[in-house]
């Protein structure tokens, strides 16, 4: 899979680049759906890429870290189900509209990325 550059630009917002693709910028927006859902504390919301075209693949934005990371369809665990998350598009012009959320939970970058409960986290450490 071809690079790709992850430039957060404030909180809830990313900028994606791509070094071979010069003039194209994927900008997405969380705040709209963590707004929505009133989301706070430790959350990740798992979205799929539509664009670009041939490079599309999963991302996650970990709320508790404001980071976000994308990943390929076989390069991620979950340990907790999800709850969908979807915002009316006629009404917010921005990406994503819809999600997969992941309650207290956090990104943990392994062997493969993982959403693991916080909990847990606190646990094994």
């Amino acid at each position: 899979m071809k690079p790709i550059v992850v430039a957060e630009t404030e909180k809830g917002r990313v900028k994606l680049t791509y070094p071979h693709l010069p003039d194209f910028e994927l900008k997405m927006d969380f705040n709209p759906i963590i707004d929505k859902f009133h989301l706070a504390g430790s959350f990740c919301l798992v979205h799929w890429q539509a664009k670009p075209f041939g490079l599309r693949r999963w991302g996650v934005y970990d709320g508790g870290k404001d980071k976000y990371y994308p990943f390929t369809w076989n390069g991620a665990l979950c340990s907790t189900p999800p709850r969908f998350l979807q915002i009316d598009e006629e009404l917010v012009k921005s990406v994503p509209t819809a999600a997969l959320l992941f309650l207290d939970t956090t990104v943990v970058l392994k062997e493969y990325l993982t959403l693991a409960s916080v909990r847990q986290n606190a646990e094994t450490r």
